[in-house]
């Protein structure tokens, strides 16, 4: 692929006005021999259709939008990155996350602000014009200020949502070479704390067709947070959907392992180690895109220092100087080498020594491998995402109405004489049989193995069965993967049976997390599922568990359960407290992991209905091309991107229950009773007293603790309860599917065969041809016709992706 963009988007330009040029020679031609009255109004409509997608097309290849949003780990530096590419400080930065809402940042040479109005919003909303830097930093600052602390007071607050006018450098100093009307746009996406608030997820299903930057904190050693960040990473790449290719990853803070006594070792082995386990953890959970997933890039860098190397250069003296102070403080070790020739004192550096540490700061910090690599992304995955559907869009507009018409006009004419009419008449008639008998059958291949899925599920729930209806899936789709075409599919179908491996694996982690807070007396909710779902109910669940932990359920009762007698009233009122708390629990257990299912149900049900729709174009295509083998002259097209959408949206319940009992029980309590006795050596006439143990029954609450394995074995167990539910509603889902795609698939292809009889009938009526003309004439501009479709069928295919 050539490395100017600009120059691929003239090339399908050129290629589509290359296609109207042919088209026009051909109407030319054809309009000599046709008769005016009937042809020509049609002719005509055509080439309206045609010029107007046309136009559009050309006002979609000259002025695309390029989109590159940022998203990342937790302290990634994900918002510093916005600034390097803005080169100025304009977006909000902090020790805690600070990416509340999405941030807009669209190219003007002329600065300004727009706050959107959101429901429920606490701050200043508006626009500001002529604005500078720090304005828009503070003014930002305060809107994500006010919503987090507010939050968790007012859930029901709409994130901030914010759009930035300005000249930012990535379309200026990158040399990307677009088209010359590109609309260039950077995303700031929100932090993963805040992805599920409201009006976050909408900004989220907008980069579907963005190219992404995936940011990891390189500093983070723990090992613990180490697997939490890859799992981060999973889930960012599973919210903006589609395939890992669009996505450069960054390793970002590199510049910690500068510190170690055995840099650039440790630095190429972390980078080595991380690269590796993040294709690792995508392959495990993205099996769909394996391939895409091997050919991952990562890159280094260290933003803030590469942010202040842009600053030390600016014009300004004072914000120059401070960010030397900034760079000196910050990044001692990317400078040391210089330091030695400078003055202490920052503020007495020359404009050529402040060049001297920004040069080194920009070497350094890795950020003009970053950059280099970022054109590179840009360069192989811009026109790929953008070129394919608007070429679908110019074929749907016209492209596909102008080659059925020449196709069908040419060949309806060739056969339009009395003896070849009633043959073609016959011959219509057998394509029809010929197509409803072939695409029957592969209907019935297409449903066969859900067909089965749906009469094993049903027979599960009738206890008919005690197969493992998830594991029914997987088998289903290895026999439909045995038959042809979908034996092409590879991996593609992985999330139509992996979704329920996906909810145990989000109930898993949620659970291991509450277990792991109650045996070690500190609550730890840290979790990237349960970042994702409202503070609220995570804070609730989290003052529960401390609650808990106090009454003494943790350390070895959490770990191993114990059978508790209160007998005290300080007992009993104890053992009611554990009671009520654990009660407690499985409420907002139930409510949290409802909310991370929920949270899981969206991603998965994203990757099913992406997987279904790999299965209908696969399809499709295949039906398309057998179906032209049988009538190569009637031009059978089926419009993948319109038929290959599922039609209606699946959602999945969860319910849970948990709690333990307290049962009234008795117990013997030892009491001493107080006896007097006659003794002999008093004459038997004076008492001694003494003391005898009775036994008198009491009361008790009895209840036995459940361990924390067997509290969370239960949810778990309840959970898989659920599952042949969810799988019928899979199954029944997918046969409406397939038959819905059946029936328009039918629609479409009897309107073409009618198209044709139509066009048969008026040129048996309208055109006598004898055998010399069709000789001649007719079969030459038939085959001009046949030309016609070829040059529009590879102006499509040469731009299909496979993603």
């Amino acid at each position: 692929m050539s490395d100017k963009i600009y120059k691929i988007f003239e090339d399908v330009e050129f290629k589509a006005n290359l296609l109207a040029k042919y088209w026009n020679n051909f109407y030319t031609e054809i309009s000599q021999h046709l008769p005016d009255s009937r042809y020509q109004p049609e002719i005509q409509e055509l080439s309206d259709k045609l010029n107007k997608a046309l136009d559009r097309l050309v006002i979609e290849i000259r002025s695309p939008t390029l989109t590159l949003a940022t998203t990342g780990t937790t302290s990634s530096g994900k918002s510093t990155l916005v600034n390097l590419l803005c080169g100025a400080e304009i977006v909000p930065v902090a020790v805690s996350e600070m990416s509340a809402g999405a941030v807009t940042v669209e190219y003007r040479e002329e600065k300004s602000l727009i706050i959107h109005e959101t429901p429920g919003a606490l701050w200043q909303c508006g626009e500001w014009t002529n604005i500078n830097e720090e304005e828009i930093y503070q003014r930002l600052y305060q809107v994500m200020i006010s919503y987090i602390e507010n939050r968790e007071k007012q859930p029901n607050v709409a994130c901030p949502q914010s759009t930035i006018f300005y000249p930012f450098r990535l379309f200026k100093d990158f040399k990307l070479e677009l088209p010359q009307g590109t609309k260039v746009r950077i995303l700031d996406l929100p932090g993963l704390a805040y992805v599920g608030d409201q009006g976050n997820t909408n900004i989220i299903k907008q980069c579907r067709e963005a190219l992404c930057i995936v940011t990891y904190n390189s500093a983070e050693t723990d090992s613990h947070k180490v697997k939490s960040l890859l799992q981060e990473v999973v889930q960012q790449v599973k919210d903006l959907g589609g395939s890992p290719v669009r996505m450069l990853f960054t390793l970002n803070r590199i510049d910690v392992f500068r510190a170690d006594r055995n840099w650039p070792e440790t630095e190429n082995r972390f980078v080595e180690n991380a690269i590796s386990n993040i294709k690792n953890q995508l392959t495990e959970q993205l099996r769909e895109y394996t391939k895409d997933i091997e050919n991952l890039k990562a890159v280094k860098l260290s933003t803030w220092a590469a942010l202040l190397s842009l600053q030390i250069q600016h014009s300004d003296d004072i914000y120059s100087i401070e960010a030397c102070k900034k760079a000196d403080n910050n990044f001692n070790g990317l400078i040391e080498d210089i330091l030695e020739d400078l003055p202490r004192n920052t503020q007495k550096w020359s404009r050529h020594d402040r060049n001297r540490v920004a040069e080194a700061l920009w070497q350094k910090s890795y950020a003009q491998e970053f950059q280099q690599h970022l054109q590179e992304h840009i360069t192989q995955n811009f026109p790929q995402l953008v070129i394919p559907q608007i070429i679908e869009r110019f074929n749907l507009a016209a492209g596909d109405a102008i080659t059925e018409w020449a196709i069908q006009t040419t060949a309806a004419i060739v056969n339009s004489s009395e003896a070849c009419y009633q043959q073609e008449c016959e011959k219509i008639s057998y394509i029809r049989s010929t197509f409803e008998c072939f695409l029957e059958i592969s209907d019935k291949n297409l449903k066969k193995p859900f067909e089965k899925l749906d009469h094993k599920v049903k027979q599960v729930l009738a206890k008919q069965s005690e197969d493992d209806v998830v594991n029914y899936i997987r088998t289903i789709i290895s026999e439909l993967q045995e038959v042809e075409p979908y034996n092409e599919l590879g991996e593609k179908l992985y999330p139509v049976y992996s979704w329920e491996g996906e909810f145990q694996r989000g109930i898993m982690q949620v659970l291991e997390a509450v277990a792991r807070s109650l045996e070690t007396r500190k609550v730890d909710l840290e979790h990237p599922y349960l970042k994702k779902i409202s503070i609220l109910n995570v804070n609730l669940l989290e003052r529960n568990l401390n609650r808990l932990i106090n009454l003494g359920y943790t350390g070895s009762v959490a770990k191993e359960g114990r059978t508790m007698e209160a007998k005290t009233d300080a007992e009993k009122n104890n053992l009611k407290q554990l009671n009520e708390e654990l009660n407690e629990l499985a409420i907002h257990l139930n409510i949290v992991i409802q909310d991370v299912l929920k949270q899981i149900s969206t991603q998965e049900l994203n990757r099913i209905y992406l997987a279904v729709s790999e299965l209908f174009r696969c399809h499709l295509s295949y039906i398309e091309s057998k179906a032209n083998n049988i009538a190569p002259d009637i031009a059978i097209k089926f419009p993948e991107s319109q038929l290959s959408q599922v039609n209606s949206q699946l959602t999945f319940n969860f319910s849970f229950q948990a709690g333990f009992a307290i049962t009234e029980g008795t117990w013997k309590e030892e009491i001493q009773v107080e006896k007097k006795k006659r003794t002999w050596h008093t004459l038997w006439i004076g008492k001694k007293t003494y003391y005898q143990s009775e036994y008198k029954t009491r009361s008790s609450d009895n209840a036995k603790l459940p361990s924390i394995e067997d509290l969370l074995t239960s949810w778990i167990i309840q959970a898989k309860g659920q599952e042949s539910e969810r799988v019928n509603q899979v199954a029944s889902w997918l046969l409406e599917q397939i038959n819905y795609l059946k029936k328009n698939v039918d629609t479409i292809q009897n309107n073409i065969i009618d198209r044709y009889q139509e066009r048969l009938d008026i040129a048996h009526q309208e055109i006598t041809i004898d055998y010399e003309q069709q000789r001649s004439i007719w079969i030459p501009i038939q085959q001009k016709a046949k030309d016609l479709r070829e040059e529009f069928s590879l102006f499509e295919n040469s731009w299909k992706s496979n993603h």
